[in-house]
């Protein structure tokens, strides 16, 4: 029972906690503005463009005080008579005339931020600009004057390197589209579509474009497809007006095939994005599609409650120049009473500020107690387990490294007893060195000796068998005395027998010279 209750309540409080933390945050950044429209003197470029960002965050949770804000630092600077950034601020009015559809004020806004970037010589906020006055003529469906101002844009972005001229060309798509001239349209879009590091606002824009161009041509498949994947990058991207023109779009496919409840359903929520963000030309575009969608079921009731906020939205959107008087007039009016009321304002906002994030943190604080203690036993738990795991390895890794000190050890006592023996062997071999050296020094003295009492005695039947030799020349009669031949014979005996006591004398010396080896 209980679970089923924390689930009935649990989607409650979550959606309670964002739309709490969203309106903390509107106020917020609300009083953020407000303290820097009093205090700060804007003397520096980057304090200008970081007040621009934050009106730009605040406009996405709502318009109306976004555009009051900015509006309000314009009215600020022009009575210091301080001109610092004062190109980007007029830009930014202009997105937000633009994203309301007030499209005569951005296009006066365009035409002055295009003249103060011309004298600044900024090329690059000057190619944005052109572009951006060719899509509100666009928007106009002056589609001559729009054609001409992306022209103009893509001929001064030559002068720029390294700048990607991909919203450029899909605005080009989109002309294209809108002139009915559907090959053009493709061939412009498909240039996008093919590109791999295409930014996610251009992939966005061009689904969103080839989507309603399969829709013209009857290849609803195709659309569903292209229109689908712009949802996508417009979630990813957190941008409202493109999730409402894709809803919108979606739906006139499903008015076509027929399908009326599903048309509503898609319109539904494109109407409550484009209030969102308070975009009047999506709202009059919903509301065009809707009185179609009454007048096919004749619910006459539902068509006349749309045809009144139809004509009211139209007469709203065209009547621009009146609208934007008041507009300055209702700002001038508002600034007068929020400078008086200020203090008061800012003390309220304050108290009230408190008690919801008083309330909302100990409902977050409650939310991120359960959420850290769930985790923490996710985490525990999965620590254990390699705690665990870890255990049994170091289990293991101790008994390998025992058995490996065991082996080690053994591996280490033969060692030792190898070296041992080796020192052992080692004493004993320099003893026989020196014993051996010291015969053999011996053997070669005596060796020495022998030698040379040989060799005298070797001489001696040589110079005999000389001599004799000699004497048997000398004989004339040519005959050999018996007596010399006896000598000759005697002489060479002795002869041998000194060259074979040489001859052992040598096989001795060989035999000891293997020994030592």
């Amino acid at each position: 029972m209980k679970s089923h209750w924390f689930k009935f309540i649990s989607p409650l409080l979550i959606l309670f906690v964002v739309h709490s933390a969203n309106a903390i945050q509107q106020d917020s950044l609300q009083i953020i503005l407000e303290e820097r429209l009093t205090s700060s003197e804007f003397d520096q470029k980057e304090d200008i463009l970081e007040y621009l960002k934050m009106t730009g965050e605040l406009y996405s949770q709502s318009p109306t005080d976004a555009l009051f804000y900015v509006t309000a630092l314009e009215k600020k600077l022009d009575a210091e008579g301080n001109q610092t950034a004062r190109a980007k601020i007029i830009s930014q009015i202009a997105a937000f005339y633009w994203f309301q559809g007030v499209y005569d004020a951005a296009l006066q806004r365009y035409f002055e931020a295009l003249k103060l970037y011309k004298e600044e010589n900024n090329s690059l906020e000057i190619v944005k600009t052109l572009n951006n006055i060719g899509e509100t003529y666009k928007k106009q469906q002056d589609y001559k004057q729009s054609a001409k101002f992306i022209k103009l844009a893509l001929e001064k972005l030559k002068e720029i390197e390294g700048f990607s001229p991909e919203l450029i060309t899909v605005n080009l798509g989109q002309l294209f589209l809108l002139r009915e001239n559907f090959d053009s349209a493709n061939y412009y879009l498909n240039q996008i579509l093919k590109k791999e590091n295409a930014s996610t606002n251009s992939k966005g824009f061009t689904n969103l474009y080839k989507g309603i161009l399969n829709r013209e041509i009857g290849q609803y498949d195709s659309a569903h497809y292209y229109l689908n994947q712009s949802m996508s990058y417009w979630n990813e991207l957190n941008y409202n007006r493109g999730l409402s023109e894709s809803n919108i779009e979606i739906a006139n496919i499903y008015v076509e095939e027929k399908n009326l409840k599903l048309a509503n359903q898609y319109l539904n929520e494109a109407e409550n994005l484009a209030i969102k963000i308070n975009s009047l030309d999506l709202l009059l575009k919903i509301y065009q599609t809707k009185i179609d969608i009454f007048k096919i079921t004749a619910s006459n009731d539902s068509l006349v409650y749309y045809f009144d906020k139809y004509l009211e939205i139209k007469d709203s959107i065209f009547n621009s120049e009146s609208r934007a008087e008041i507009n300055k007039l209702s700002i001038q009016y508002n600034l007068a009473e929020k400078e008086n009321d200020r203090y008061k304002l800012a003390l309220e906002q304050a108290q009230l500020t408190n008690k919801i994030e008083k309330r909302t943190q100990f409902l977050i604080f409650l939310i991120v107690v359960l959420i850290f203690a769930v985790i923490l036993i996710l985490y525990l738990r999965n620590k254990s387990n390699q705690l665990k795991s870890a255990h049994i390895k170091l289990k293991q890794q101790k008994e390998e490294i025992e058995d490996k000190q065991r082996k080690i050890s053994s591996k280490s006592l033969d060692l030792a007893r190898v070296n041992k023996e080796l020192h052992s062997l080692n004493k004993n071999l320099e003893q026989r060195v020196g014993e051996r050296t010291q015969k053999l020094n011996e053997r070669n003295r005596q060796i020495a000796e022998f030698t040379y009492f040989n060799s005298h005695k070797l001489r001696a039947p040589v110079a005999s068998v000389l001599g004799l030799i000699n004497v048997m020349e000398l004989a004339k009669d040519g005959k050999i005395d018996p007596q010399l031949l006896n000598y000759l014979k005697t002489s060479a005996m002795e002869l041998d027998k000194v060259i074979f006591n040489l001859k052992n004398l040598l096989e001795l010396d060989d035999e000891i010279e293997e020994g030592v080896n």
